[in-house]
C-alpha cells in the first residue's frame, strides 16, 4: 500500500546534483590557486582518532581497523546545529532513523536502522562501556536512549556496523552505538547554553569541566522541552496545536583520578527524568491519561592499572536502571503499566603487547539483567526472573608488514536462557599508495537472544491479547561480511566504499493464526541484507574553510519470499555542506532523505526529503550566537504509521531555532 506520496527521487537528485556541483567548484578554485607541484605533493593520511568502541584495550587507530565505523564529534555536530543522539546519527552511512509515534516527536521512541536492521532487537547501545539492554533486548532500551540522550554530556559517539557479537556479545547484530561521558580537560571552565524555537521548544545546557592537578570532572546538566503539533494522513479533524508535550532532565558527571603513573580511576554518573503524551484521538482528549514517564539511572566504576610495561588491566563495575511508566502517572484505561530493568555488568580485560606488532586482550565478562513489566494490571511472568550472561572473549592483534593490520575475535557466551555460543570475528586492512589508500574486510556472526519470558512456557494477557512462551526458541543468528576501500585523493579529501552482505536467520516473531492468541516461534527462512554504502568528505581550509560531507546507502533488505523487511529503507541520503565567508561566522546547508521506505507490517510508506539551514556567528571568546531553520521546504511525509492506516501521523513543519552560547 502507497501511503501520501511524494515522489522526491527528483528532488533528491537535484539536491545531490547541487552539492556536488558546488563542490566540483570549490575544487576547481582550489586546483587554479594552489595546484600541487606534483603527485609527491600530496601528503600521507594524518593520524586518526582511536576506536575506543571497536577494539577498547587494543586502541587501534581508525585507520587500521577492519571494521566499518563511523566516528562522530558531538563539538563539530552542535556547530552545526546538531543537539541529539537521533539527529547526529542521521549523519553516518548506513544509518537510517526513524522515529516512533508522536509525529517526529521528540522524545518518542526512536528506532535506529543499520543497513536496515532495526534496533529494537539488533543494535546494540552502550554508555561509558554499559550495556543498556537486557537480554532479548528488554524493554527496547535503544530505542528509548536514542530518542532522549542530548549531545551535551557526549564526548565520544560511535557507530560500529556489522555483526559484533564476538566482540559485545547478544544484541549487537548490525551494530553497536557506543557513547561515552567526556573526561575534562585544561583549566576549570564553564558554559551556558540557551536555545528557543518553534513548536514552544526550549534547550538549556550548563556544563563545567577541567582538571586540577591529578584530578579532572565534568558535570553537564540539560533540560529539553517542546511541544508539538500533530496531524494526519486522511487531514480529519484539525491540526491538533501543542498536543505533543515533551520535557527531559538530564545530567551527566565524570570524575578522573590519576593515583600514579601507572593506575587511575574513573567515576561517572548519569541521570534521566522525561515525559511525554502519546496522543491517540479520541480516545486520549485528556493530556494526564496519555502521559508517558521514563526515568534513568546509569552509573560506572573503573580500575585500569600497568602492572609491566606490556601488561595493563583494568576492571570495571556498572549499574543501569530504566523505570517507565504509561499513562498517568502509570495508570490507564487498561490499569496500571509499567516496564523496568536493571543491568548489573562486571568486566575485567587485560591488554597484552607482545611487541610492536602483536597485541592482544583478553577477560572476563558478566551481566545480570531483571526485567519486570506490568500491561493491563497484570504482571509479566517474566517479572522475578533473572537472565545472566558470563562470558570469556579475547581480540588479537598482529602487524606482520608496516600497513597491514590483521585482527582476530572470538567470545563464548553461557546463559541461563541459551545454554552456550561463540561467536567469531576476523578483520583485515591494508595502506598502500604511501598510506593515501586502504582496504578492509570484516567478517562477523552476531545474534540476539530470547528473553526469559519469551522463553518460558507462561502465558500473560496485555489488554484484549494474550502472549505464550515458548520454551524450544532458539537465539537469532547472522553472519556478516563487509569490503572497503577509503581513498585520500588529495590533502584533506576522502572518498569511501562499502560493500556489505548480512544474511539473518531464526528470528524471533510471533505466530498469530490463532488470534487473539500469539505464540513465540523462531520464523521459518532467512532474511538478506545487501547493498553499497558511499561516503565523501573534505575541508578546503584556503577557501573560508569550506567543508563538505555526502553519504549515500543502498540496501535490499529482503526475506527469503523476497518481500522487503518490515520498517527498512532502501535508499538513505545525508549531506553538509558548510562555510565561512566571513571571519568567526559559520554557515551552512543539510540535507536528509529516504526513498523506499516501509512501515512495521512491511507497507509501503513516501520518500522524504528534509533540508535545513544553520549559521553560528562567534562574537567574541565569550559569547555566539546561532540561527537555525529545519525542514526548509515544509515537507509533509508520514513519521508514523498508525492503525487504521489513515490515522498514521505526519511529520512537524518548518522550525525555527536560535540562542546563544556564553563561556566562563
Amino acid at each position: 500500500m502507497q501511503l501520501h506520496s511524494l515522489t522526491p527521487q527528483r528532488s533528491i537528485y537535484q539536491a545531490v546534483l547541487a552539492l556536488a556541483l558546488a563542490g566540483s567548484c570549490a575544487h576547481a578554485q582550489s586546483h587554479h590557486q594552489t595546484p600541487p607541484a606534483s603527485a609527491d605533493a600530496v601528503p600521507e593520511t594524518e593520524l586518526a582518532p582511536v576506536t575506543v568502541s571497536a577494539h577498547e584495550g587494543i586502541a587501534v587507530p581508525y585507520d587500521a581497523t577492519g571494521v566499518s565505523v563511523s566516528i562522530l564529534d558531538p563539538e563539530e555536530l552542535k556547530k552545526e546545529g546538531v543537539y541529539s543522539v537521533t539527529e547526529a546519527l542521521t549523519t553516518a552511512p548506513g544509518a537510517y532513523v526513524l522515529p516512533g509515534g508522536g509525529a517526529y516527536q521528540r522524545g518518542d521512541t526512536s528506532d535506529l536502522v543499520i543497513r536496515g536492521m532495526s534496533s529494537q532487537k539488533y543494535v546494540l547501545s552502550m554508555m561509558d562501556g554499559m550495556r543498556l539492554d537486557g537480554l532479548g533486548q528488554a524493554g527496547l532500551m535503544t530505542s528509548n536512549v536514542l530518542a532522549r540522550t542530548p549531545l551535551f554530556g557526549l564526548g565520544a559517539l560511535e557507530l560500529v556496523r556489522g555483526a559484533e557479537g564476538a566482540v559485545y556479545g547478544g544484541g549487537a547484530m548490525s551494530g553497536v552505538l557506543f557513547m561515552e561521558t567526556p573526561e575534562g580537560k585544561g583549566e576549570p571552565s564553564a558554559s551556558l547554553f540557551n536555545e528557543y524555537g518553534s513548536f514552544d521548544s526550549y534547550t538549556g545546557n550548563l556544563t563545567a569541566q577541567g582538571s586540577v592537578k591529578d584530578t579532572s570532572f565534568f558535570l553537564s546538566s540539560t533540560y529539553e522541552r517542546t511541544n508539538n503539533d500533530f496531524s494526519y494522513l486522511d487531514g480529519s479533524g484539525p491540526v491538533l496545536k501543542h498536543a505533543g508535550k515533551y520535557e527531559n532532565w538530564s545530567q551527566a558527571f565524570r570524575l578522573d583520578r590519576v593515583i600514579n603513573k601507572r593506575n587511575r580511576v574513573t567515576f561517572t554518573y548519569r541521570r534521566s527524568d522525561s515525559a511525554y503524551r502519546n496522543y491517540t484521538p479520541p480516545s486520549d482528549s485528556d493530556a494526564e491519561n496519555s502521559r508517558y514517564e521514563f526515568r534513568t539511572n546509569l552509573v560506572t566504576a573503573k580500575y585500569v592499572g600497568e602492572i609491566t610495561d606490556k601488561w595493563t588491566s583494568s576492571l570495571m563495575f556498572g549499574y543501569y536502571g530504566s523505570d517507565t511508566t504509561f499513562g498517568a502517572r502509570g495508570t490507564s484505561s487498561l490499569g496500571t503499566s509499567y516496564q523496568e530493568l536493571d543491568n548489573v555488568q562486571l568486566e575485567w580485560r587485560n591488554l597484552y603487547k607482545w611487541n610492536e606488532k602483536n597485541k592482544t586482550t583478553a577477560g572476563l565478562g558478566w551481566v545480570r539483567t531483571d526485567f519486570d513489566s506490568i500491561s493491563g494490571g497484570q504482571e509479566n511472568p517474566s517479572s522475578g526472573n533473572l537472565d545472566s550472561v558470563l562470558s570469556v572473549f579475547a581480540e588479537h592483534s598482529v602487524e606482520p608488514v608496516k600497513g597491514w593490520t590483521n585482527t582476530i575475535a572470538a567470545r563464548l557466551d553461557s546463559s541461563n536462557a541459551f545454554d552456550e555460543l561463540l561467536t567469531l570475528r576476523a578483520g583485515t586492512n591494508y595502506k598502500f599508495n604511501r598510506e593515501r589508500t586502504r582496504v578492509f574486510a570484516t567478517l562477523g556472526r552476531g545474534y540476539a537472544a530470547p528473553s526469559s519470558f519469551q522463553r518460558s512456557a507462561a502465558t500473560y494477557k496485555a489488554g484484549f491479547y494474550e502472549y505464550h512462551g515458548n520454551p524450544n526458541l532458539d537465539c537469532e543468528t547472522d553472519w556478516t561480511v563487509d569490503f572497503g576501500l577509503e581513498q585520500q585523493w588529495m590533502k584533506d579529501h576522502f572518498l569511501s566504499t562499502t560493500l556489505f552482505w548480512t544474511r539473518a536467520e531464526n528470528a524471533i516473531g510471533t505466530d498469530s493464526s490463532d488470534y487473539p492468541h500469539y505464540y513465540y516461534v523462531n520464523k521459518e527462512g532467512h532474511q538478506t541484507y545487501q547493498g553499497i554504502e558511499l561516503a565523501a568528505r573534505g575541508t578546503f581550509e584556503h577557501h573560508w574553510n569550506t567543508g563538505y560531507k555526502l553519504a549515500c546507502t543502498l540496501t535490499q533488505p529482503k526475506s527469503s519470499d523476497d518481500k522487503q523487511v518490515a520498517h527498512s529503507a532502501r535508499q538513505v541520503w545525508s549531506a553538509d555542506v558548510h562555510t565561512s565567508p566571513v571571519e568567526k561566522l559559520t554557515t551552512g546547508i543539510g540535507l536528509a532523505a529516504a526513498c523506499r521506505r516501509t512501515d512495521w507490517g512491511g507497507a509501503n510508506l513516501d520518500n522524504y526529503l528534509i533540508l535545513r539551514w544553520y549559521a553560528n556567528y562567534e562574537i567574541n571568546d565569550h559569547l555566539n550566537v546561532h540561527l537555525r531553520v529545519e525542514n526548509l521546504t515544509n515537507q509533509k511525509y508520514v513519521s508514523d504509521s498508525g492503525y487504521p492506516i489513515e490515522k498514521s501521523m505526519l511529520n512537524t513543519g518548518t522550525a525555527v531555532y536560535g540562542g546563544c552560547t556564553v563561556k566562563f
